[in-house]
Parts: structure tokens; C-alpha cells; sequence
């Protein structure tokens, strides 16, 4: 599957869908302006134009990346302080230095280099986006339709798992995904970030607007590569979700009254209860709250636990929700 979307949501649209209107429309209310809710379009909000784009000069970049990026090149020599610059590999390395490159043609002639960086510009390698889509995107609408037939109409207790691996999965790329990533992550993170620098990259080195310091840019690689790992069923994340499949369980909570679940931009988190015990939250409706939790007994794991709680319950996990927002929460309509 090939999308040519540009931006791209670090909190999918198809995940907040279930709070929009038919129209699409969200009710959202902003950090920055706490208690003004004002509406905004599901496809125009929660994204970053090619945030999940591989480019030239990424240092995260395969062999192969570099010879789709660097393939108008590939009749061309380029030279670079005098040394050659044999395989796209070496050219995505010093494509920081592309103003010191020599590029010539076999006869020796000099080759436009403005053409070419605005040809190898253009090249936005989007895999990650594409397998986003297909392995998770194109089935949760499907997914939250049988959550919401299958539990909203049963009692207290438990059911009959389904989906269970897949659920995880989604759970955890969303914890990774959102505005604040995973908790552990940013934590030893900002201990890394700490020993680094705060010098501001200059704006027209920036890999996107938004990242905008040395510390910031190693961080967006790291978790793009973690990411892009992860839709192929491997790395860090995918493990996260692996041990968790073994460990955890979920338990869905339900609103039946008046008060309804929010959302955020950072939708999957831990949460720390009053009696010190942490639990994983997502809503996955207005009415449907999934939390994560440690599963001792091996038969649990078959069993999907229900609780249809009141409405100061429901309040108290929407304070949790919007405490864990970055920039925005999301009201039912």
C-alpha cells in the first residue's frame, strides 16, 4: 500500500474518530486556554507534516533508503573535500556538507547541484506511515465496532478474550506514539538529554520546525527507528508489547451515565491509582475505557474483565487523561 499523505498524525485520526461527530468535527479544549472548548477537524490536528518521513541525511537511513534518495546521483560522481563519495551510504553521511560537493558528469563537466538537492528533496521514504495503515489503521474501526457490540451490553464480570494480541500491540504503539512517548523512555531520556547541549540547530538545518534543539532531533531518530522497527515486528516497542502479552491483561470500564470519557494527544499511559498500583489507560470510546494490568493467574489471560462504574469514577479518569495531555484534550460531542 502507497500513501502519499504529508501529515502525518502522531495520534491517528481513525483512534479519534470514535469522538468525532459525523462530520468529522472534535471538541477540544487546549492547554494553553483551559476551559474554552472550541471545535476542530480530525484530519487537521494531532499531526506533524512528514513526521514519520525518512530523508536524506537521517542518520537512521538503511542502504536502501539511500539509493531510492540518492538514485538521480547514480550516473553522477560526487566528491566532497576531495575525497570520493562511492555508495549512497557515504552520501546520506556528509549530505550536511552538500555545499562542499563537487558533482560531475563522466566527462568531467559540472553538474547543476540545485537541480539535484531539489530532486533528492523531494524523496520522502514513508514505509512507516504505509505499514501504520495496513498492520493497524485500516482495522481499528472494525476493532472498536466489536469491542463496543460485544461489551457495552455485558454485566459485571468477565468474558471471552478477543483480539487480545492485537489490542496489546495497538496499546503499545500508541504508548510510544503520542505527544509524550512512554513513560520509562522519556524518563531516562531526560537524564540522557540533561548531559546534552540546548544550542538551537539553525533554522534551515532542522529536519522538521518543530524539532528544534541537538537533544530533540536524537530523540525523533531514536523512537523513528524504534517505530519503524516495531511495524515490522521487531525492536524495542515490539518487545515492550511482547513482555507485556505475557505479563499484563485488560479490563474495560464503562460509562454508563451522563459523564463520559475524554482523550488526549498522548492517549496511551500509565497511571498510578490511589492505592499505588499502576495500570495502563486508553479510552477507546466515550463509554469505554481499556486499562492494563498485571495478570498473575494464566487462565486469566482467555478473560477480558468488565466494570460498569459511576460517574465520579469516570471523572476520576478523566483527570488522569487530561493531566497526561501535551498540548490538547478531546470532550465527547
Amino acid at each position: 500500500m502507497s500513501t502519499e499523505a504529508k501529515y502525518h498524525h502522531l495520534i491517528p485520526q481513525t483512534y479519534m474518530s470514535a469522538w468525532a461527530n459525523a462530520s468529522g468535527t472534535l471538541k477540544v479544549e487546549f492547554k494553553s486556554n483551559l476551559g474554552t472548548i472550541v471545535d476542530r477537524n480530525k484530519e487537521r490536528i494531532g499531526g506533524i507534516t512528514d513526521f514519520h518521513s525518512i530523508k536524506a541525511g537521517m542518520p537512521i537511513c538503511t542502504e536502501s533508503d539511500a539509493k531510492l534518495i540518492f538514485s538521480e546521483l547514480s550516473s553522477y560522481s560526487v566528491s566532497c573535500d576531495g575525497v570520493l563519495l562511492a555508495t549512497p551510504l557515504e552520501l546520506n553521511r556528509h549530505y550536511i556538507d552538500f555545499h562542499k560537493w563537487v558533482i560531475t558528469r563522466p566527462d568531467g563537466t559540472p553538474v547543476s547541484k540545485k537541480r539535484l538537492k531539489d530532486i533528492i528533496e523531494q524523496v520522502k521514504i514513508k514505509d512507516i506511515e504505509e505499514n501504520w495503515c495496513t498492520k493497524y489503521e485500516n482495522k481499528w474501526k472494525s476493532i472498536v465496532s466489536q469491542i463496543s457490540s460485544t461489551i457495552l451490553s455485558a454485566p459485571n464480570g468477565y468474558l471471552t478474550a478477543f483480539e487480545r494480541d492485537f489490542l496489546m500491540l495497538f496499546f503499545t504503539a500508541l504508548d510510544w506514539r503520542g505527544f509524550t512517548s512512554n513513560v520509562i523512555f522519556e524518563s531516562v531520556y531526560k537524564k540522557m538529554e540533561d548531559c546534552l547541549t540546548d544550542e538551537e540547530i539553525p533554522v534551515d538545518e532542522r529536519i522538521l520546525p518543530s524539532i528544534k534543539t541537538a537533544a530533540e532531533e536524537m530523540r525523533h531518530y531514536l523512537l523513528l527507528s524504534w517505530y519503524r522497527a516495531f511495524l515490522n515486528d521487531s525492536g524495542v516497542i515490539y518487545k515492550d508489547a511482547m513482555i507485556n502479552l505475557k505479563q499484563t491483561n485488560f479490563h474495560f470500564m464503562i460509562a454508563d451515565g451522563a459523564t463520559k470519557f475524554l482523550t488526549c494527544d498522548s492517549p496511551a499511559f500509565i497511571y498510578t491509582r490511589k492505592d499505588g498500583l499502576k495500570m495502563g489507560l486508553l479510552p477507546i470510546t466515550p463509554q469505554i475505557l481499556m486499562a492494563k494490568g498485571k495478570c498473575s493467574d494464566p487462565n486469566d489471560f482467555d478473560k477480558f474483565y468488565i466494570t460498569h462504574i459511576s460517574d465520579d469514577d469516570v471523572r476520576e479518569y478523566n483527570k488522569a487523561i487530561g493531566n497526561n495531555a501535551t498540548e490538547f484534550i478531546i470532550h465527547p460531542n
